[in-house]
């Protein structure tokens, strides 16, 4: 089967914001052994939604719509569908009661904007909506022997009611032909050169690392080639599935016992910023430190003045001290430190812009890298976090 996937959203278009949802859809198509043959992004405007839906049913059999059912003047997806395909929207009332009541609980009146999000096209299959309050839904086209999917837009609500549309659409997950290597620790020139004689891969570079697609039709193939990737990239491989580097050490500090301490300087909360997403971190994470000014590092971290006048902040002496200071202060098993220049300012020759300074230390041992990241500034205060939880997961290991 083959899909076409349409992103409605004038802030997309303007760039005000960065779409994602496409990356999820297609996803799931291709887990169900369809085909994606095209992706278009267009504002909320009737007359360009008409558009690109006609060409999305020119080139495939499901068009799948994200965005624009909710309640504002520009949420125009379904009145949209509606005027391409001649079928006018009637209301689900089954959905107008659940709404009713749940507005009701919250004290709220349902006004005609937030009834518009129980329409839809007469004929249409509902697809309910498990966190919001817009329906979603899948208008089979008889005549033509084609499908619209439509989706709200907000990823919570999208994600559970794309799958419940491919399970409608008779679409179940395969045995993927896709497998997915997560890497940190070498630039992708120097993996593909790595893996230059196989074939059928992907990649796609972040400052979180090296992502590799491996695919072939045939699984035994498929197989081999992640059989000798595993071989040839060893401990450059921290995630064989969709798993962050957080989520990674977290499972491994969970499965030890052991507690995490951070103290950041460049990265300014980052680091613990990064492992408190995990749901669980209460029982490894103690605290972390921001010392990002030199008397915090000083006066709390235990770090000595003269090493930062005669060697300035940035330096391994300092980011060690702040490694060990913070796990004695908070009294955790181990703990990583950072101190660098992020920029875009503030850099010299004898140190440039993206030098940092990334300590790790625990009860037998504290160790300190020295690494250079280039980018943006924020690409490259995340580059330097994930070093450092590389770095847990590295010693854990």
């Amino acid at each position: 089967m083959r899909f076409f996937i349409l992103i409605t959203g004038t802030e997309f278009t303007l760039g005000l914001k960065e779409e994602k949802n496409s990356l999820f859809i297609a996803r799931e198509i291709i887990k169900r052994g369809s085909v994606v043959t095209g992706i278009h992004i267009c504002p909320d405007d009737t007359y360009q939604i008409q558009y690109a839906l006609r060409m999305g049913m020119d080139k495939s059999d499901v068009v799948v719509v994200s965005g624009g059912l909710g309640a504002t003047s520009d949420d125009l997806t379904r009145e949209a569908i509606s005027e391409a395909i001649g079928v006018p929207l009637i209301f689900d009332e089954e959905w107008l009661k659940r709404m009713k009541k749940i507005l009701k609980q919250q004290g709220r009146e349902l006004t005609d904007n937030i009834k518009k999000m129980a329409k839809i096209p007469y004929g249409s299959k509902k697809i309910e909506n498990p966190v919001g309050k817009a329906l979603g839904f899948i208008k089979v086209l008889d005549d033509v022997k084609k499908a619209i999917v439509a989706v709200p837009g907000v990823p919570s609500e999208m994600r559970p009611m794309v799958k419940k549309a491919l399970e409608y659409l008779g679409l179940k997950e395969e045995e993927s032909k896709i497998h997915l290597f997560r890497t940190f620790g070498k630039p992708e020139a120097e993996i593909n050169g790595i893996l230059s004689d196989i074939d059928g891969l992907l990649f796609n570079s972040s400052p979180k690392g090296i992502d590799i697609f491996v695919t072939d039709k045939n699984r035994f193939f498929l197989e081999n080639k992640i059989k000798v990737i595993r071989e040839r990239l060893g401990d450059l491989i921290y995630s064989e599935d969709e798993s962050e580097m957080e989520e990674v050490i977290g499972k491994l500090l969970k499965e030890k016992g052991l507690t995490i301490s951070t103290a950041e300087s460049s990265t300014g909360g980052m680091i613990a910023s990064r492992v408190v997403n995990v749901p669980g971190a209460s029982e490894y994470m103690m605290g972390g430190i921001i010392s990002y000014s030199n008397e915090v590092k000083i006066n709390i971290l235990g770090v000595r003045r003269e090493d930062i006048e005669r060697l300035g902040a940035v330096s391994e002496p300092v980011a060690k001290q702040m490694a060990e200071g913070v796990r004695k202060l908070l009294k955790t098993d181990l703990s990583v430190s950072d101190t660098g220049i992020a920029g875009p300012t503030g850099g010299t020759p004898e140190k440039p812009v993206g030098l940092h300074y990334v300590g790790y230390s625990d009860n037998n041992k504290t160790e300190v890298h020295r690494v250079v990241f280039k980018g943006e500034r924020n690409d490259i205060r995340l580059s330097v976090s994930q070093f450092a939880l590389n770095l847990i997961r590295l010693n854990l290991r």
